[in-house]
């Protein structure tokens, strides 16, 4: 039975991704259940509309597919909501974005 739940965003479920440690060294001191932040440097490669079937009504919606190029986290620590809006914090997002970190 899986009881786990997912990521949600509104009624739709987020995608998942998995990542291998030689992807992001950092994954391997980080813990089971914990809230990380990642910075990707991604390329669109694809995009098309999906229609729903589910419904009854003519519902397209627009799929992306990407390549990921470039993968980093945002420290070592779990991060919650007033970390992320510290100045320091965002310092170290433009570092990240910028290549710097």
């Amino acid at each position: 039975m899986y009881i786990e739940t997912m990521p949600m965003m509104g009624e739709k479920q987020l995608p998942e991704f998995y990542l291998r440690q030689e992807d992001l060294p950092e994954i391997a001191k980080w813990e089971v259940g914990g809230s990380y932040y990642l910075v990707m440097k991604v390329e669109m490669t694809e995009l098309e509309k999906k229609v729903h079937l589910r419904t009854n009504l003519d519902k397209t919606k627009m799929e992306a597919k990407f390549q990921v190029y470039s993968i980093r986290a945002l420290g070592n620590e779990p991060v919650d909501a007033a970390t992320m809006e510290r100045k320091d914090f965002n310092e170290t997002v433009a570092k990240v974005k910028s290549g710097d970190l």
